[in-house]
């Protein structure tokens, strides 16, 4: 059962950062640190996003004088109707307009506080929005949950035979389901009869998925391949192939182009289409576990180093330190400001302009495994301690 917690954020705002002088071990971790030859990898059988690579390596940036400020969205309640159309409950206001259209300037601090638990009762492996304002969930006893998060208990569970490791919903209704049987379920959320198609060729376990366009997506897998997928003829259209280790992100940027992030210690951007890898970008030191794509078109990523680095020009441009382990996940929550995620159990509001962290959030007791800045103008959490948190701006 879900309950109502109200937990105060634990620190205030930080302006510096302290270097860390501790020496990191050169050798680049070894594809077998993350699966055996079948194809499980390790002796819990985690996801290999759950599991991180030793590193002491720290990069500093210096703080400048002065901290943005939040723009803030009003929050929009989603209806309580539990009905999982999912047409019933669209979101009028998403980020993208919220930054654009409010013009008001929240000169304090900026300060979340969770508002809200939804209890899962399973470690949650993967958490998403749905096209509706509901959220969807996968965790390790092989669920998917629905959830309207005005409600404290899912509005459906799914069932797999397998451990769905990411989601992605292709069209409304409709999510694709990575799994550690090397495969990608097709489920319809609407339907009782839920699974539709199962898509094969990856040799090892599906980690990210993302939707290229209208009819295509891409999915990347430990076997260190991307492959795209023509979705309505139910194929492989292509194989990308230049990564060395397994694949650990994967989004679709602006310009329509992917851009993966590997356990090879690189971050690489592809024309998906001709099969071409344009730019290979290296600056991380241990695997790189999250990409993510501001409005302004940078790309911002999170590694086993601790840091989170944005990218210009296929260029670093800036580094964040202050995680004590891996960065799991990013999301932005308005035009100037990021969260991060990570196994640390923490979650951080960063100023990207101004270059310090502005809040440490230290609701989870276990590893922050997803982060979405929800279109109602909500930030929600999910992680292994079993928990989703709803954290409001106060």
């Amino acid at each position: 059962m879900g309950q109502l917690n109200t937990c105060e954020p634990c620190n205030a705002i930080k302006r510096h950062f302290k270097n860390d002088n501790s020496q990191h071990n050169d050798n680049k971790p070894s594809s077998q640190q993350i699966h055996n030859n079948n194809g499980i990898q390790n002796e819990n059988n985690n996801h290999p996003m759950d599991n991180e690579t030793n590193s002491s390596v720290d990069n500093n940036i210096k703080p400048l004088n002065n901290v943005s400020s939040l723009k803030h969205s009003n929050i929009q309640n989603l209806s309580n109707n539990t009905n999982i159309s999912p047409l019933e409950t669209p979101v009028s206001l998403k980020l993208n307009e919220n930054i654009k259209n409010n013009d008001t300037l929240i000169k304090d601090p900026i300060k979340f506080k969770c508002t809200k638990i939804l209890q899962n009762n399973e470690a949650i492996m993967c958490l998403i929005e749905l096209s509706n304002g509901y959220i969807a969930t996968s965790s390790d006893n092989n669920n998917i949950h629905i959830w309207n998060i005005n409600n404290n208990n899912p509005i459906k569970t799914i069932k797999t035979s397998k451990k769905v490791v990411c989601l992605l919903e292709f069209s409304p209704g409709i999510l694709l389901c990575g799994n550690d049987n090397n495969e990608i379920e097709m489920w319809n959320i609407n339907e009782s009869k839920n699974l539709e198609f199962t898509f094969q060729g990856h040799l090892l376990w599906v980690n990210c998925l993302t939707k290229c366009n209208d009819n295509f997506f891409a999915s990347g897998s430990n076997d260190s391949d991307i492959r795209i997928w023509n979705f309505s003829e139910k194929s492989e259209f292509n194989v990308l192939k230049e990564h060395e280790d397994a694949i650990l992100s994967l989004i679709t940027l602006k310009d329509g182009k992917l851009c993966s992030g590997s356990a090879d210690l690189t971050i690489k951007i592809w024309d998906w289409k001709n099969g071409v890898c344009n730019a290979t970008l290296r600056e991380h030191t241990r695997w790189i576990k999250c990409v993510f794509q501001l409005l302004n078109g940078n790309i911002v990523s999170g590694a086993d180093d601790k840091t989170i680095k944005v990218w210009n020009n296929n260029r670093c441009i800036k580094t964040f330190s202050g995680h004590k382990k891996s960065v799991r996940t990013i999301c932005q929550i308005s035009e100037n400001i990021i969260a991060s995620g990570s196994f640390d159990n923490t979650i951080k509001i960063w100023d990207i302009n101004n270059n310090v962290c502005l809040q440490t959030l230290d609701g989870h007791s276990s590893k922050v495994i997803g982060l979405i800045m929800h279109s109602s103008g909500l930030l929600i959490s999910a992680s292994n301690d079993k928990m989703i948190k709803i954290w409001t701006y106060k």
